[in-house]
């Protein structure tokens, strides 16, 4: 089967591009990422101090997951203006390497959320000395998000951060963020398995939020946010030109506001990562978030969902998100920092609900064209019209697709019925394997419980 050991037969290719809307693989496959959020947010804020290891590593490639979501803290990377915990990058290196002998991407993220446990964080993402909240006050455990409409400490911290606010080394924070991201950046460059950097989790427009509802911000994320991801972007591109660059919209797009946020450098190598967290019938989320990276011809990550432990409504989401044929990265409840809820160790199914382990193609030797599994009968469909996604040439002889199948959902074994495709894996193998039958353009598979 080849999915949990590091001396798999078959492992995935290390490193991943774009074409169009799509993630590549050096094959020109199309890959789809099923991931899962790793941010540990008590020091030492790091994963493998709170138990992670080779079993988790193993659980998630049992489990068909190819990607991780690895935070860090700048916190902990610059404890002091200038001053950098080498150790501390190199701990979070150390998982990566660990992920990467699975075959896990890991998409490498600077994480916060409301900047400091100053000024009513629950954890201190960002650093103290970058805080300058100009003596307003912090309502007292004013929780997350409520913090952001609560705190004027939180909202003045961020709008000096915006205004570039000097550090008391005379240099602006926004020119230190962006020699902190080339700094940990110039650790991973030309590591294999890295899918790139996601340059800052859900910055937040501090007082001009009210004019963000309820149609988005475009005028911070056009004018302020994007020259700032910009500095960061091309600080990394000075130490790793490969790696895919990750830029994020406002907080408030989160919640279905529109998004306005354009690819900030032009790189041809970027993406958006985007997040859902829509509640009610309409989820404007994925469409905003799908519209506009494509409007910009970026690569759509949906790098944040869930947060809950409602199996129903994960799977709805996770039905939705395979009818938008999306990459995702869930964010699993024990990670929460609300009160009455701590973190607990990120080990084991402690990072995912077995609601979201479902099939997938891995890769596609061709374009996708649908997919949809129905977990009720168990039956999964994929259409891909047979040329590559970049240049729509054909795929040379025996280019594979490949499948994911869980043991949960097929315990019994399954069927395949294909068209245009002769399956080339052993019968009831985790990875189902095809190969595009010669002069076929389009391929049709259909996979149902044995």
């Amino acid at each position: 089967m080849g999915l949990t050991t590091p001396a798999a037969a078959t492992p995935a290719p290390p490193d991943l591009g774009r074409a169009g809307r799509w993630l590549t693989d050096d094959q020109g496959r199309v890959v789809t990422l099923h991931g899962v959020n790793m941010v540990y947010k008590k020091p030492p804020y790091f994963p493998a101090a709170g138990g992670f290891g080779e079993k988790d590593a193993r659980f998630l490639a049992e489990n068909g997951f190819n990607a991780v979501r690895l935070g860090f803290a700048w916190n902990a990377v610059e404890p002091q203006p200038g001053v950098y915990d080498d150790a501390y990058i190199e701990q979070i290196g150390q998982t990566q390497q660990l992920l990467a002998r699975y075959g896990i991407h890991s998409l490498v993220d600077s994480h916060q959320d409301a900047f400091n446990e100053s000024v009513g964080a629950s954890w201190s993402g960002f650093p103290a000395w970058a805080v300058f909240a100009d003596g307003l006050p912090v309502k007292p455990n004013p929780g997350f998000p409520e913090v952001y409409f609560t705190s004027p400490a939180q909202n003045q911290t961020w709008a000096n951060f915006w205004h570039d606010h000097a550090a008391s080394d005379g240099v602006g924070l926004q020119e230190h963020y962006a020699a902190m991201w080339a700094h940990v950046a110039q650790r991973f460059a030309g590591r294999p398995y890295v899918l790139g950097y996601d340059l800052i989790n859900e910055p937040w427009p501090g007082w001009d939020y009210p004019t963000c509802f309820p149609g988005g911000c475009p005028r911070f994320e056009k004018d302020v946010l994007a020259p700032f991801e910009a500095k960061a972007m091309n600080a990394v591109r000075r130490v790793d030109r490969d790696h895919l660059l990750f830029y994020e919209p406002s907080l408030t797009n989160d919640f279905g506001t529109p998004d306005w946020m354009p690819n900030p450098t032009g790189d041809p190598n970027a993406g958006m990562s985007f997040h859902d967290y829509c509640f009610g019938p309409v989820d404007t989320c994925v469409p905003n978030g799908t519209d506009r990276a494509a409007a910009d011809g970026v690569v759509g990550l949906l790098t944040e969902f869930g947060a809950t432990e409602d199996a129903a409504r994960l799977t709805r989401l996770a039905d939705r998100f395979d009818g938008a044929m999306l990459s995702w990265m869930f964010w699993s409840r024990p990670q929460d920092q609300t009160p009455g809820h701590p973190q607990e160790p990120p080990t084991g199914p402690n990072l995912m609900d077995p609601a979201v382990v479902r099939p997938y193609p891995r890769a596609v030797a061709g374009t996708p064209q649908q997919w949809n599994y129905d977990s009720t009968t168990g039956t999964f469909t994929l259409r891909y019209g047979a040329r590559r996604a970049d240049s729509g040439q054909p795929f040379a002889p025996g280019a594979r697709t490949e499948v994911f199948l869980p043991q949960g959902d097929y315990p019994d074994g399954y069927r395949v019925e294909s068209r245009g495709a002769d399956v080339v894996s052993a019968p009831d193998a985790r990875l189902l394997r095809l190969v595009t039958a010669p002069g076929q353009e389009t391929v049709q598979v259909t996979v149902t419980r044995r």
